[in-house]
């Protein structure tokens, strides 16, 4: 298992399970972004706001408040995955393939689906220390 698959999973569920959020992308994966908060509104019926999607910084996205896709270390509290400018585009195209798996199980409606992790509490400090790059 890839050291990133965990927070990864993290970063999806939180967007999942989360209504009235912002994600912002950079300019060129907004289209994109669109796409996938018109795919949670149709996957997820029951979530009465899915997210409003803006343009920001070219090298990170951000899930305001609960997770965020490369740039520099946010505050602990940000479920963070690691990237740089030039995987990015690689991790948000796995962070959305993600997105799209745990709907198609069902989540954040179910039992048990959200996969390995997702019952208990999740530890950024621990994955941060799995993840991180010197």
């Amino acid at each position: 298992m890839d050291a990133m698959t965990p927070c990864i999973a993290e970063a999806a569920r939180r967007l999942l399970r989360t209504e009235g959020t912002s994600l912002v992308v950079p300019e060129d994966l907004f289209d994109e972004a669109v796409q996938l908060s018109l795919a949670i509104s149709d996957g997820i019926p029951k979530m009465i706001r899915e997210p409003t999607i803006s343009i920001g910084h070219e090298n990170r996205i951000e899930l305001e408040g609960l997770s965020q896709l490369g740039g520099e270390e946010p505050p602990i509290d940000i479920c963070w995955i690691p990237a740089t400018s030039e995987t990015l585009h690689s991790v948000w195209s796995i962070w959305t393939n993600q997105i799209q798996d745990l709907m198609t199980a069902g989540y954040p409606g179910c039992v048990g689906c959200g996969g390995p992790g997702s019952e208990g509490d999740w530890d950024e400090l621990a994955s941060r220390a799995r993840t991180r790059v010197n």
